[in-house]
Formats: C-alpha cells, sequence, structure tokens
C-alpha cells in the first residue's frame, strides 16, 4: 500500500495566513505530497468577501460597508504585491515588485482616495473569501477591525499566485465616506479649532465639529453594544489558533474568542465588571483569560473592547452562553446571549488519546477530530494511505471521503498521535 505524508496549513502568522509547516520526515518508504488548493475564480472570490462581510456585519445589526472604487484599487495593488513577493504585511518595501506605497494610507491616496483616516485588514494563503472572512473574525485585532461602528466603506483586493496556488492574499481596506467627502471640501479657513492630516492633501483642514460629527455619523447607526459570536449565530468555529501580533502566544490552539464593543458615541464610560462563558448544561468555563486594554498584552485594546477567551478549544456542536456585567455612566446592567458551534454534516469521531482505534463505514465520510492534549499540540504532518482521500478542517479535525471498495485497514500518523482505522 502506498503511503503519503500530507503536509498540514497551519492558522499562523502574519495577519492571518494558513503557513505550511514541514518536519523533518524519516519514513523513507513513504512519498511526500503537499496538496494543493485549486486556482480561484478570484473575481468571483473578490466579490464574495465583501459579500460575506456585509452579511455578518447585516447579521449583528451592523450597517453594511458600500464599495468604493478607489479602495478597492488601492486593496487589490496590495494583494498583488503580497502574492508577487510571497509576504505577508500591511507595509510594502520600497524596491520590491509592485510597490505602490509603504502604508495602507499611502496607498489609499495614491489610488484616488481623499482621506488618509484608512483601516486594513488582509489573510494570505486562504482558498476562498468566506475563508479569509472567518479566519480574520476568529482573530480579535482583525475582528475588531471589520467590527468597528465608524467605518462605512471598503475596498477587497484578491490575488494567487498562477504556478502555486498556495500564495494567495485577501486585502480590505476600510473607510469613511463622510470624512472622504469633507477632505473634498474646500479647506476650513474660519475661527475655531480644526483637524488637519487626515486628508490627501496633509495641510487641508476641517472643522473640529464636522469631523467628529463624520466619525459619529456611522457610530450612531450602529448597535450600543457589538457583540461576536452574535445572539443566536450558528456555526461558529470552535477554535482559535494565532494571530500577529499574537494575543495568547503561551497557547498554540485555544477556543474561540468570545469578543463584546461598547459603541463610544453612546458610551463615554465603560467598566465590565464580569465576563463569562456556560455550556449549554449551564455549566461555567473557568479555564478562560479576559482581555480588555490594561490587560492586552499588545496595548491594541481600546477603553471599549473586551474579549473572553476560553483556553480549551470549544466543543463541536454545542450551544454556549455568554454573560456580562457592565457598568456605565447610567447604570449597571447584566446582558447574556448565546450561540453554537459548528456541526459538522459527517459522522463525527473524538480522539481522546495519543493512540486509538476507530471503525469507519467506508461508504460514508467521516470527521476524525483530534481533541488536543495541551495547548502546544497541533497536527501538522500526517501520514495515510495514497488511495484514502483525506482533507482538514482544521488543525485537529480531518475529513476523510468515501474510500473505494477494496480499502484495507490503515493507519493515520503524525509526530504525536496515531489512530488505526479499521475499515467494515
Amino acid at each position: 500500500m502506498r503511503m503519503v505524508v500530507m503536509v498540514l496549513a497551519l492558522l499562523a502568522a502574519s495577519f492571518l495566513f494558513w503557513q505550511s509547516q514541514e518536519s523533518e520526515l524519516t519514513a523513507s518508504a513513504s512519498e511526500v505530497i503537499v496538496k494543493r488548493s485549486p486556482p480561484m475564480d478570484l473575481a468571483y472570490e473578490r466579490s464574495e468577501a465583501r459579500s460575506y462581510l456585509n452579511e455578518i456585519r447585516q447579521d449583528m445589526g451592523m450597517s453594511t460597508l458600500s464599495w468604493s472604487e478607489a479602495l478597492d484599487k488601492a486593496a487589490q495593488a496590495h494583494a498583488d504585491y503580497l502574492v508577487a513577493n510571497d509576504e505577508s504585511a500591511h507595509d510594502e518595501i520600497p524596491g520590491h515588485i509592485a510597490f505602490t506605497g509603504v502604508t495602507p494610507m499611502e496607498r489609499a491616496l495614491k489610488a484616488g482616495y481623499d482621506a488618509s483616516y484608512v483601516s486594513e485588514n488582509l489573510s494570505t494563503k486562504n482558498n476562498s473569501g468566506k475563508t479569509s472572512v472567518n479566519g480574520l473574525f476568529s482573530a480579535i485585532y482583525h475582528r475588531f477591525g471589520f467590527l468597528d461602528p465608524s467605518i462605512d466603506q471598503v475596498g477587497v483586493g484578491t490575488a494567487q499566485d498562477a504556478s502555486d496556488s498556495e500564495k494567495s492574499a485577501f486585502v480590505y481596506l476600510m473607510g469613511n465616506s463622510e470624512l472622504e467627502r469633507l477632505c473634498s471640501m474646500p479647506s476650513f479657513k474660519g475661527v475655531g479649532k480644526y483637524v488637519y492630516k487626515v486628508c490627501k492633501d496633509p495641510k487641508h483642514r476641517i472643522a473640529e465639529k464636522k469631523f467628529k460629527r463624520a466619525l459619529n455619523y456611522n457610530k450612531q447607526h450602529n448597535p450600543k453594544i457589538i457583540l461576536y459570536p452574535y445572539d443566536g449565530q450558528e456555526e461558529v468555529p470552535p477554535a482559535f489558533y494565532s494571530e500577529v501580533p499574537d494575543p495568547l502566544p503561551d497557547y498554540e490552539v485555544s477556543g474561540f474568542p468570545v469578543s463584546v464593543v461598547f459603541n463610544d458615541y453612546y458610551f463615554k464610560k465603560v467598566e465590565v465588571v464580569s465576563f463569562r462563558l456556560f455550556t449549554q448544561e449551564g455549566k461555567e468555563v473557568y479555564a478562560v483569560r479576559l482581555m480588555d486594554k490594561s490587560r492586552d498584552p499588545h496595548q491594541r485594546f481600546t477603553a471599549y473592547q473586551f474579549a473572553l477567551f476560553p483556553l480549551d478549544r470549544l466543543e463541536y456542536t454545542t450551544r454556549y452562553r455568554a454573560e456580562i456585567v457592565y457598568r456605565s455612566e447610567q447604570d449597571k446592567k447584566r446582558l447574556s446571549w448565546s450561540f453554537k458551534t459548528q456541526k459538522p454534516m459527517e459522522k463525527l469521531h473524538i480522539i481522546n488519546k495519543k493512540v486509538e482505534t476507530v471503525t469507519l463505514d467506508p461508504t460514508q465520510a467521516h470527521i476524525l477530530y483530534f481533541r488536543p492534549l495541551g495547548p502546544h499540540d497541533i497536527i501538522k504532518d500526517i501520514r495515510f494511505p495514497l488511495d484514502v482521500d483525506i482533507t482538514f478542517v482544521d488543525n485537529h479535525t480531518l475529513k476523510i471521503s468515501a474510500m473505494p471498495e477494496d480499502t484495507e485497514d490503515f493507519d493515520i500518523t503524525s509526530a504525536s498521535r496515531t489512530v488505526h482505522v479499521k475499515v467494515q
């Protein structure tokens, strides 16, 4: 029986990307094959990414993001740059292929956007717009970028290497249309406070009241409290792996973070008294880490952003209830909401030990979930028969498709785990 070593793409590294990690392999009789994603329909995936992002915001009760031609152009330019140079960063390096500007602001201005007040999210090594958006929402710093109540515009860029489908990039450049409109008007010359260095012309002045009004215009059309996962959300991923910078540097895998953003248009000062998570049976999840402005290891959180990280992976097909008690200038309130994690469509087999045996019906598809044995237990490279179709759902979950009739018993092995598969 021919064997194959499959190289797993780990959810990690700069600004969320699936990065292949190849370890040394000693089985000389094995053949190493890296499974690669098929080429994307770039125009479709670009549109899908934008639509899916707006679908999520709409389901949360947030305003949707309108398309901006200039932001689209700048985002596409950066996506092209990332793929051409095999990089994953917000800043570009002068002299590199397809360079258009060091910062997102410079690239937006060069593309014709009038305001310098822009923000950017990006991911690389994704094979679809939906996968890219989901990955960014699992990463807390990037999630907050998508949930900013002051933005109302987005441009999306998508690129993929023609000869290597693993080299891909999705770039999301976001802005504020009212601020851009003010930057296109004559510079303020009246008496009173003003702001500058927010437009294409750094000397362009905007009256401070109008500037604040531009930021607040979108905020007042978004919820007072922004929850994610939102109340009633289904198919929530059970795990968080990493992002750059990494909010949990001492964990390679943890549970999906639950977050709360207080819209500062409605709240001037807010304090979270408690933030708790419960299983569907009402049992509290105690292994958690609360993160806020004072506890954020990278000081990216604002005073209005809070997140609760379950330190253990959440379970599949499970409803969880989150609860916060917060104190504002007005009063003290309790807020509770629930969400449900992903439900595998195939039969689920949970692997709890380092070595385990499972019996599979070859005529059906199956899901093998390797429950992490610790915070650093990641399934990286696996060996399995060449004629068995196995793909990764995430860094701990395998999907085994229906197998050929003559498939014999086989093993699935990695550096730390082994599964003996009996075919019946």
